[in-house]
């Protein structure tokens, strides 16, 4: 299983996205080996069935109706692939309206349950997303797990834990990773993100990738001389145009403690501080993951005119020592 070098929230939910017989008496010993194995596939079934444990199918079956609504503008149905207890769930409407002015093209492969219950299914995907037509958008290649649980008789979508994300170029193939010259920064948001006042000389930290999706952006830095195949470092703006009313400093920590909490498995531990209407800190250590790297995180949510910024600074496999060298640099960001 691939490690991540950094936690991602669970967006990848919404665009989920594929012996002759060597003679007579072998052939008789392979057909009676194939109807002991078929009564045996029979018999587990029916004790899955009367324990309430779901078939394959039946769990593929919601992954594809999901994709399947989404490409159809069918918000309500795409909702009721969504268990309503899910992370994400008052979110999701919001984001797909946002998402509607893409025409995407979404692939869902490499579909396997890793474990299922009566309670709890885990089912490992593979998803591309290629825009056909729309604003500015990053294609892209994901993996990782959906979580499922029943709700009212039914299985559905309850989070996302995603492992890996590759950029990809117009044609579907991986960006080439490992470059150190700097990305550009263009789309609708550019100029507003970049006229956040950081407090960090140019040189010292190098854009490493910019993007904007579902009416959001995301810019990442790396220090200088670093690149995306090694770092031990991440400084993440991430704006959201209009956010003062419509998500608010307490509501944007609130969701990403909760989507991480429920995506991690290791020793994780979140705090926040200093909170007010207008900005707020957080940060988190983990630690023991079995698909993330150890690290750490400082950040600071904040208001800007109507719109929220929060601007992350993740150590890899370190210990954050200067916590309040940190926490300076990001109250002096403007």
């Amino acid at each position: 299983m691939k490690r991540s070098k950094f936690l991602m929230t669970a967006m990848g939910l919404l665009l989920i996205i594929f012996l002759a017989a060597c003679g007579d008496d072998a052939g008789t010993e392979e057909a009676e080996g194939e109807e002991e194995t078929e009564e045996t596939t029979e018999e587990t079934e029916e004790e899955n069935e009367e324990a309430g444990i779901p078939e394959d199918e039946e769990l593929f079956e919601v992954l594809e109706r999901n994709i399947a609504t989404m490409a159809d503008d069918d918000s309500t149905g795409h909702m009721e692939t969504l268990h309503s207890e899910s992370p994400g769930y008052a979110e999701t409407e919001q984001i797909l309206e946002d998402m509607s002015v893409y025409t995407l093209d979404i692939e869902i492969s490499d579909l396997e349950v890793e474990e299922k219950s009566e309670e709890e299914a885990r089912v490992f995907y593979t998803q591309r997303n290629m825009k056909v037509d729309g604003p500015t958008y990053e294609n892209n290649e994901l993996t990782g797990i959906h979580i499922m649980r029943p709700e009212d008789g039914e299985w559905k979508i309850y989070n996302t834990e995603l492992m890996d994300y590759i950029v990809l170029d117009e044609n579907g193939e991986p960006l080439e990773e490992g470059a150190t010259g700097e990305a550009v920064m263009e789309g609708e948001y550019a100029d507003v993100v970049s006229s956040l006042e950081m407090p960090f000389e140019e040189d010292e930290w190098v854009l490493a990738h910019y993007g904007e999706d579902s009416g959001e952006a995301v810019a990442e830095y790396l220090p200088a001389g670093d690149n995306l195949n090694d770092y031990s470092e991440l400084l993440t703006v991430h704006y959201f145009p209009g956010g003062k009313d419509g998500i608010g400093v307490a509501q944007f920590i609130d969701v990403m403690e909760t989507n991480l909490t429920d995506m991690v498995e290791g020793e994780f531990e979140f705090n926040r501080f200093d909170e007010t209407d207008e900005e707020g800190f957080f940060e988190f250590t983990l630690t023991d993951d079995p698909v993330q790297f150890d690290q750490e995180e400082l950040g600071r949510a904040l208001i800007k005119d109507d719109d929220l910024f929060a601007v992350r600074y993740t150590l890899i496999e370190d210990t954050l020592e200067d916590r309040d060298e940190w926490i300076e640099h990001l109250s002096e960001i403007q």
